[in-house]
C-alpha cells in the first residue's frame, strides 16, 4: 500500500543508498515538504521505492502535466507506487534506470520520450575555454532578436552570456538562479557552424565560470542525443552524475 510521507527522512535515506537516482532525488528533496509535492514510498520502515509527485501550478495559462520522479529496487515495488496514479492522468514520468523507463512506457499511452545526462562542474574541475572572454553578458531582447531556429528561450531570472560578431548573436548560454548550492546552466542555441568554431564553447564556458565565481556549482542538463554538446561539457570539466529518462503521456485506463 503506497504511503505518503510527512517526514522526508526515509526518502532521503533511500536516495543516499542509490547513486543511480540519488543526485536527482536529493535535489528534489532538499527543499523539504512544500505545496505541490507529495513523497510516496512503499514502506516507511524499509523503503524500496520512492515516487515524488510534483503537482502543476494551475494558475498558469497552459495546463501542465503532473511531474513524477520514480526510482525502485524491483519492478514489483515500482508497480505498487504507480498504482497510486489515477488512470487517465497526464504525467511526465522521470526515471533513472533503463528498465524503469521501459516500465514507464508500458503504463503510458502515446508517450513522448527524451533522455538527459546531468553534469556538474566545481571550481577544482572546471577547465575554461580559451575563448571565454569572447562571451559577454547580454539582455533577453538580444536573444529574441537573433531569431535562431530551435533556440530555447530564456527564463525569468536568467543571466545570459552570448558571443556577438558584427551585430549578430552567434551563441548564447543561460545561467539560472541557484538552488541548494547548484546553478543551472543551459545552451540556448542548437549546434551551428559558428558554434563548432568555438562560439558555443565560449558562451557555455562563460556561464559556468559565472556560476563558480558566485560560489555555486554549475549544473547542466544535456540531451543524451547531443554528442557534440556532451563532448564540449566534458572538455570544460563537467562530469556526468546522473542519467534520466522522461516519458510524457496519459496513464492507461
Amino acid at each position: 500500500m503506497p504511503y505518503e510521507l510527512r517526514d522526508l527522512a526515509p526518502a532521503l535515506e533511500y536516495a543516499g543508498r542509490h547513486p543511480e537516482a540519488g543526485f536527482a532525488l536529493l535535489r528534489s528533496l532538499q527543499s523539504g515538504l512544500r505545496p505541490g509535492l507529495a513523497a510516496i514510498v512503499d514502506d516507511p520502515e524499509r523503503v524500496t521505492a520512492v515516487m515524488l509527485v510534483h503537482r502543476p501550478d494551475w494558475r498558469k495559462r497552459d495546463p501542465l502535466p503532473t511531474h513524477i520522479q520514480l526510482d525502485a529496487e524491483t519492478a514489483g515495488a515500482a508497480l505498487r507506487l504507480l498504482a497510486w496514479v489515477p488512470p487517465g492522468a497526464e504525467v511526465r514520468l522521470t526515471t533513472y534506470r533503463p528498465w524503469l523507463h521501459e516500465m514507464a512506457l508500458g503504463v503510458l499511452e502515446g508517450a513522448r520520450t527524451v533522455q538527459h545526462v546531468l553534469c556538474v562542474a566545481d571550481a577544482q574541475r572546471f577547465r575554461p575555454d580559451p575563448g571565454t572572454d569572447l562571451a559577454v553578458e547580454i539582455g533577453a531582447d538580444q536573444v529574441a532578436q537573433a531569431g535562431h531556429d530551435g533556440a530555447v528561450g530564456p527564463e525569468e531570472g536568467d543571466r545570459l552570456f552570448g558571443v556577438v560578431r558584427e551585430g549578430r548573436l552567434l551563441a548564447c548560454a543561460a545561467l539560472g538562479p541557484p538552488e541548494n548550492g547548484y546553478a543551472p546552466v543551459r545552451c540556448l542555441f542548437p549546434a551551428s557552424p559558428e558554434g563548432r568554431q568555438g562560439c558555443g564553447a565560449a558562451a557555455l564556458s562563460a556561464a559556468v565560470q559565472a556560476a563558480l565565481q558566485a560560489g555555486h556549482r554549475a549544473l547542466c542538463r544535456l540531451p543524451a542525443s547531443e554528442l557534440p554538446l556532451l563532448h564540449l561539457a566534458a572538455r570544460l570539466g563537467l562530469s556526468p552524475v546522473c542519467r534520466e529518462w522522461s516519458a510524457e503521456g496519459r496513464v492507461r485506463r
